[in-house]
């Protein structure tokens, strides 16, 4: 089931050539770090390391590429450079990645529909998992680390346990009960061979909930499933999205799930009440991926889309905050940094073949702190006291019109008023469709 993988081919280590740093933009505001050149096709997708200064990216080159961040030198105060590393072993185009929790083990998943789970710290040695009949879209590790989530073109959603790279089970499987009196089929060792799938089509979209026990999958069905993964049982199914469902992902307390699609439309549901709880439509285009922050208690959330563009969401406002623009074609993947770094990073990738890593500044969004009131009185002075200051003039009339900061409050209102106008609609939306499948059952019964 498993193999050794070729060999790696290492990229020169010295890439400065490759790293291009941004003119200097304002602190409150997100900014573009660096540019990182050196995928030969559109790359798909984008990965932090947990634990280290590290950043995986795939593409169409079928390439894995492992990019060192350097630390800064102290006594130069200037950062040493990134070094990146480029692993060769998919035939074919490779789409997703992720990182497990302790930033020593990378999969990744491809066209030529097989994982490959590469030891970062060796050079480019991997084991594959064989399983799938289809293109691997989808790879999570699980938050303990111990088993392997991904999501194929075969409409399979496969759970995997790594301490011995086996497969466990198909999600969905339980749903369907042998005929009565039939033995059980036998499950497949390596995951295949069996006609139980997740979905009705191509699964785009994978992850785990943070405790572990729950997972969310998005695919071409346009649905969106939360699966109790003990039972390899669905709990939830939403029906919201118009298009193929491209990227998901959990809120930091697992509490709400998010989903992308080619309707251009970012949803989120409660997974406690299955409702819909938001609907964003930012992007001009499909828009392809999602993530969470996960340093901000799940606050904030990154989209990318086929419009080229980046958006940074306030979950608790509701609001867009930000729209960055870089990439010269379509977004396809973003990643935020879970390390505990001076201002919040976030990768993206595009068909440019460049992954663009951006300064997001969202660790001062905040609330703003109290003020501290001084730690020592100050001594009173002794200089003479100085002649009385002339009387400042009148304050001068405000101005005709609206005032700032009532302008600023009724575009947050509208804002808010467009928001649920379109949680409504996608509302009115299911309620329909509900309601044609319920006259469908009752003109069959």
């Amino acid at each position: 089931m498993t193999a050794l993988a070729e060999r790696n081919s290492w990229a020169a280590e010295g890439v400065d050539d490759l790293l291009k740093f941004s003119r200097k933009a304002s602190q409150e505001e997100p900014q573009l770090v660096r540019t990182l050149r050196g995928h030969r096709g559109a790359v798909h997708g984008v990965a932090f390391s947990p634990t280290r200064r590290q950043l995986a990216s795939t593409g169409g080159d079928g390439a894995v590429m492992l990019w060192s961040f350097g630390m800064r030198d102290e006594a130069t105060r200037r950062e040493r450079p990134t070094r990146a590393y480029r692993f060769e072993g998919h035939d074919g185009a490779v789409y997703c990645a992720a990182f497990r929790r302790d930033g020593r083990q990378l999969a990744t998943g491809g066209a030529d529909r097989t994982v490959r789970l590469w030891e970062t710290r060796a050079r480019g040695e991997s084991r594959i998992l064989r399983g799938h009949s289809g293109a691997v879209r989808a790879v999570a590790f699980s938050p303990d680390g111990t088993r392997l989530l991904t999501g194929a073109d075969d409409k399979c959603v496969k759970v995997w346990s790594l301490p011995r790279r086996q497969f466990v089970c198909t999600l969905g499987a339980s749903e369907l009960a042998p005929p009565s009196g039939a033995r059980p089929a036998r499950r497949a060792r390596h995951g295949g061979g069996g006609a139980v799938a997740s979905h009705a089509n191509w699964v785009r979209a994978a992850c785990w909930s943070p405790d572990g026990t729950v997972a969310a999958s998005g695919g071409d069905d346009k649905l969106v499933k939360v699966w109790d993964v003990e039972a390899a049982k669905a709990t939830a199914t939403f029906f919201e999205h118009e298009k193929a469902v491209r990227g998901v992902c959990f809120s930091a307390d697992g509490t709400c799930v998010v989903a992308c699609g080619d309707d251009a439309a970012i949803n989120v549901w409660d997974t406690r009440t299955k409702g819909l709880l938001q609907h964003y439509t930012a992007h001009t285009g499909p828009c392809t991926s999602v993530a969470v922050d996960p340093k901000q208690a799940g606050r904030y959330l990154a989209s990318t889309g086929a419009d080229g563009t980046v958006k940074l969401y306030d979950l608790r406002q509701g609001q867009l905050l930000y729209t960055l623009e870089g990439h010269a074609g379509g977004a396809a993947a973003c990643a935020f940094s879970g390390m505990s770094t001076k201002g919040e990073l976030l990768a993206s990738g595009g068909a440019d073949k460049t992954v663009m890593v951006w300064r997001s500044q969202l660790d001062g969004c905040g609330p703003a702190p109290a003020p501290k009131a001084p730690a020592k009185a100050p001594a009173p002075s002794r200089a003479p006291i100085a002649a009385a200051a002339p009387p400042k003039p009148p304050p001068a009339p405000p101005a005709k019109g609206v005032p700032e900061v009532v302008a600023k409050t009724l575009d947050h209102v509208v804002g808010q008023l467009d928001a649920i106008t379109s949680t409504l609609g996608a509302l009115e939306k299911r309620i329909c469709a509900n309601e044609g499948r319920v006259a469908t059952i009752l003109e069959k019964q």
